[in-house]
């Protein structure tokens, strides 16, 4: 027997060659000839693809409503803007004919500019021509608007000054139902009312408007209301009940501070009470002012030296 170790023998008949990994699992086969097999993975994707074909009609669709609903945003807003932009323009040129339009000979007037700092007309009759042409295009282009409540105040004080108080109030209660309370010109229209109620002869109704416009104290344009109650109760034939109010006002707007009535009220009071007038100068703080010092007295000239006698010494 050899010492040597024996060899493994060789595999008797043909081997077969394994196959290769493949990385497209739709062609791998099966040993027998079977049908290619799918795993999860791949019916997954195709469920999904199918899917979004039979749902791609839909979604073009909302995309194309939801573009369409976008379009229809931005074309109402900007005709929004336009129409707001519209009477606002309208509005400005109303108040400027109506409070800076100069009568008189246009050429003259506006020279060579084609563009005068001021509207110049020929006549009153053309101002108001123009005015209420304005304000007629307003109200039919933005009804109901802020801009056409604002545009109710000129239109009102056109028909106070044209002697129509009736028409003239119904235009400031319009407005003042139309606008809210924080509106800044509700005082304005305030004010309109209770004069177009005095035009009328309706002084009870006048005086409950101003002390609306008076309110309380420390409010805009209180001064303004305390002074038409003592005037309008001065109409009334009530002086007592006017002196208090006009008492009342120089103790809320000292006769030493500026105020919008201070002087028709003095003047009423110098009238009525001349004491009140002068206890609340008396009471008012005197402000010293220091006088600038006064220049300095020039020194005298030098006397002149004396002569030396004759015969002395030099």
């Amino acid at each position: 027997m050899s010492d040597e170790p024996s060899k493994p023998e060789a595999p008797t008949g043909t081997g077969e060659r394994m196959e290769l990994p493949s990385w497209n699992r739709g062609r791998t086969k099966k040993r027998g000839g079977a049908e290619p097999q799918e795993d999860a993975f791949q019916v997954g994707v195709k469920q999904v693809g199918r899917g979004a074909a039979r749902r791609a009609p839909l979604v073009a669709i909302g995309v194309v409503l939801a573009v369409a609903a976008v379009v229809v945003v931005v074309v109402m807003y900007s005709r929004g803007q336009k129409s707001a932009a519209t009477a606002t323009r309208l509005l400005a040129e109303a108040a400027s004919y109506e409070s800076r339009a100069e009568v008189g000979d246009k050429e003259l007037l506006a020279g060579k500019s084609k563009h005068p700092p001021s509207p110049v007309v020929k006549d009153e009759a053309e101002r108001a021509a123009v005015v209420d042409k304005a304000l007629a295009e307003l109200a039919a282009q933005a009804p109901g608007s802020a801009v056409e409540l604002d545009g109710l105040l000129l239109s009102a004080a056109r028909l106070m000054r044209d002697g129509k108080p009736v028409e003239a109030e119904a235009q400031y209660r319009r407005f003042l139902d139309g606008v809210g309370a924080g509106h800044p010109l509700r005082w304005a229209a305030r004010e309109g009312l209770a004069f177009a109620r005095e035009a009328q002869d309706d002084l009870d109704g006048a005086l409950a408007e101003f002390k609306t416009l008076a309110g309380e104290k420390g409010v805009f344009y209180r001064d303004m209301g305390l002074w038409h109650q003592g005037r309008v109760l001065e109409r009334q034939g009530k002086k007592d009940d006017a002196l208090a109010i006009y008492r009342q006002y120089i103790v809320e707007y000292p006769l030493a501070d500026p105020s919008i009535a201070q002087s028709e009220v003095r003047k009423r009071l110098e009238e009525l009470d001349p004491s009140a007038v002068a206890s609340a100068q008396l009471e008012s703080p005197v402000q010293v002012i220091d006088a600038p010092a006064p220049p300095a007295a020039p020194a005298p000239p030098a006397a002149p030296a004396s002569a030396p006698a004759p015969g002395g010494a030099p």
